[in-house]
Parts: C-alpha cells; structure tokens; sequence
C-alpha cells in the first residue's frame, strides 16, 4: 500500500522529533524529513518505523522549499522561529498542492494568508501546539457537554528548557500582537487592566510557589466570542522563576521589538536553565469551566500535567496531520483548536508517554479519581 507523504521541514528539532515519531507510529504516512543537514534526518528515520527519506531544506531558499514540498499531501513546518519564517513554508506548500500544519505561525501567518488567498480546495492548521492549541481545545471540549459557559478560567504554566526558536517566539508572544498583560474577558467584553499579577502563591495541580500573570492572550479571545462566554480570566504560570522573571523585566525592548531578539532569546534560554536546576520538566494545564448543564449549575473542569512541552506539541501536529489526511478538514485557514475533534486529539494524549496525568473534575474535585497530587496514567 502506497501511504501519503507528509513533509517535515525542521523536522529533527525538537518539535519535528515528536511530531515525526508519533506519525510514524500511527502508521498513516511517509515521512519527508528534512532540515538544513542530511545526518541528523537520516538518524531520525533510521530509528522510526515508517518508511521515509532525508532531504535537505533551506527554508529561506524559495526552490530548495519548492522541491521539498513537492509530492506531499501534507507539509508540517517545525522549523523556527515563526517570526523569521512567515508565511514561506505556508506557501511553498500551497504552491505544491500540499496542505499545511504550523505548530506556530499563529495570528501573524493567519493574517497573511487570508490577505493572499484564495485557497481553492487547501487547507492551512495553525496554532497546532500545547499553546496555543491544545490550551483551548481542552476547553472547548469541556464546553461540549454544558447548555451554555457564563464562565472560564485557565491557569497555563511550564517549567522547561527552551530552544533558540522557542524562546524568541516566546518572547515576541509577550510582547504584543498575541494578547494584552493584566486584561480579562468581562460582561461578553474586552476588559483592560481588570487584573494583577500575583506573586508567590500557591495554586492547585502546580509543585509549589508560583506566579500567575494574567494575559488575555488573542487564542483566549477566540474561545470566549465562539463559546459566548460572559466572564474569562486567563493566566500564564510561572513557577517561581526568579531567573526566568528577572530576565523577563530586562528584555522588555525585544519582547516589543524594539531591540535585538537573538541575544535576548540566548539570555533567556540561559535563565530558564538556571531555574531548570536540579529539577524536572513540567507543564500544567488547569482548565475550569462554569455554566449550565440540563438546566442545573454546572462547573466541569480538566487538568493536564506533562512532562516534555515539545512531545506534547508535536503530538498536537501529528493529529492535525492526520486530520488532513482524513479529509476532516474544511479547506481554508483554521486554528488547531477549532478545526481538530477534540475526541482524536485526547485518544492520543491517553497514550502519549509525556502526559503525567489527565484528568477530568467536577468543580475542583476530580471525578471519580483519586488524589490529584501523585501522577496517575490514563485519561478521563
């Protein structure tokens, strides 16, 4: 049987890794691995089951892209940084009749590409990360099961090593464009400065002292207005990071743009690893919900605790890959969170060996489980 190829450009990185592994286990693909070096793709594949083939790849190159994305039917783009790549990879692929999934890309390469259009019969996955992504696609499938959502709160955190790519994404995140420091969601509307950062606290599902910095981020806009929820607080979680936050306070000009971004990523990575010492990877995402279920208050809730923040992007982009595959996918440009069943998505959450614990509550007891605070297997 002759399987679809899916390309991977970066597709040795960190998030290519995941993301080439677990569509090699799923069995529904070939896989196209390529990067800037033939050596580390050939060894990637030489460890996968799929079949497969290294190719190299520029992606600032317009026919090095060309003939990488030619003969797929999916190309997955898990180079970076975003911010560099644009739109290229995206239209590289359009150009080879390839549809496209982006772990990153986000709101900037959404814009482009509904300002370049038309799409025709191609469909474009953005967002297809832990977050965005899989952060507001827990939440809607939550909302699946209640009448109506009046409210919503989120505690987003990691505590993990960060790559080049990442943390100048990370960076740039913060700084505008992708949501707004301190606001909330408030009466169906956009509320400024309705929040402040707490400092040092303790929150439920995290490992100790934390802070959480409230930020309206554009992924948690689109959730409220499709959901037509009235109330929403949003945080990111830092878990006591004082290198982390103190390099955070002193790359304020980058995170604008204002300044140069590559040392400033290099300063972060390196803050990140000091607050790394001695201790493990972690990510949490805390999702609450409260609203109305058969007419009676209802406040369903999920908790997922990870432990590798690029498995669990890359199973994201797997499963928009295969969604593509499938032709479950309505051509144009959508976000993972909207345009993936959420059902597909936690069926391969339930397996993924970076998932610590997924569990469903009910306010903020879990259903039927038992002691949140040990890690347990499995899911809902």
């Amino acid at each position: 049987m002759n399987l679809p190829l899916v390309g991977i450009v970066g597709g040795y990185g960190a998030v290519g890794t995941a993301t080439a592994g677990l569509l090699s286990d799923m069995g529904v693909a070939a896989l196209r691995v390529g990067g800037r070096r033939l050596d580390p793709a050939e060894r990637l594949l030489a460890g996968l089951p799929a079949a497969g083939a290294a190719q190299a790849v520029d992606v600032f190159d317009e026919g090095s892209l060309s003939r990488f994305c030619a003969g797929c039917q999916v190309v997955v783009n898990c180079a970076g940084p975003s911010y560099q790549i644009g739109d290229r990879v995206a239209r590289a692929a359009q150009s080879a009749g390839a549809h496209y999934v982006d772990p990153g890309g986000d709101d900037p390469v959404a814009a482009a590409l509904e300002a370049g259009g038309p799409y025709g019969a191609w469909t474009a996955i953005l967002s297809a990360g832990m977050m965005p992504g899989l952060s507001s696609m827990l939440a809607r499938w939550l909302a699946r099961e209640l009448d109506s959502v009046e409210r919503l709160t989120a505690y987003i955190g990691t505590m993990d090593h960060l790559t080049p790519a990442g943390a100048g994404d990370y960076l740039l995140s913060l700084g505008g464009g992708f949501g707004t420091a301190q606001a909330a969601w408030r009466a169906g509307a956009f509320a400024h400065d309705a929040l402040s950062p707490a400092a040092d606290i303790r929150l439920a599902f995290f490992p100790g002292p934390v802070t959480a910095y409230p930020f309206f981020s554009t992924e948690a806009e689109r959730l409220v207005r499709d959901l037509g929820i009235r109330d929403a607080d949003w945080y990111n979680v830092f878990d006591g990071g004082a290198h982390m936050l103190g390099a955070l306070g002193r790359l304020q000009g980058a995170m604008a743009g204002e300044s140069a971004l590559v040392p400033a990523a290099a300063e972060l990575i390196r803050a990140a690893d000091l607050d790394m010492f001695g201790r493990s990877p972690y990510q949490v995402i805390h999702i609450q919900l409260h609203g109305r279920r058969a007419g009676q208050p209802a406040a369903p809730g999920v908790v997922l605790r990870g432990t590798d923040t690029y498995q669990l992007t890359g199973a994201v982009a797997a499963v928009a890959a295969r969604s593509l595959l499938a032709g479950g996918v309505p051509a144009g440009v959508h976000y993972a969170a909207e345009a993936i069943d959420p059902d597909d998505m936690l069926a391969v959450l339930g397996k993924l060996a970076a998932v610590a614990s997924l569990i469903r509550l009910e306010g903020s007891a879990p259903l039927d489980r038992g002691d949140l605070g040990q890690p347990e297997e499995g899911v809902l």
